[in-house]
């Protein structure tokens, strides 16, 4: 299977970070991992159409994911996004953003971004 855009990974622990790529990797998707939402953002307003979906975990030091969402929407919205999560309290979730709470299932991250990717047309 071929996918003309990406999965984006915005996710500040490294190790998850990489790990999660990987997965998605395994699983036939391109994926691109950022630690940063600020040079997320940078990259993602000269490249509005290259994600297809964005992972972005909500706790992150320089902004939340909600925050995160709302500048990737005013630049495409039309792009999927997830919340991954730890926390029970998440706020501003006014883009009503699917939540994936960790520690997140390998077969469980699977499933949302084959559901999403399936569900994709260009």
């Amino acid at each position: 299977m071929i996918f003309p855009q990406s999965i984006a990974i915005v996710e500040d622990e490294e190790d998850i970070l990489t790990l999660f790529t990987e997965i998605i990797r395994q699983n036939g998707y391109p994926v691109v991992g950022y630690a940063n939402p600020i040079s997320f953002v940078r990259y993602l307003r000269t490249h509005q159409d290259k994600f297809v979906l964005i992972l972005i975990d909500y706790k992150k030091p320089q902004m939340t994911g909600c925050e995160l969402a709302n500048q990737i929407t005013k630049i495409n919205p039309n792009v999927k996004m997830v919340l991954m999560t730890a926390a029970n309290d998440i706020l501003n979730n006014n883009l009503n953003l699917e939540l994936i709470h960790k520690p997140i299932k390998i077969n469980e991250l699977v499933q949302i971004i084959s559901r999403y990717m399936c569900h994709t047309t260009k």
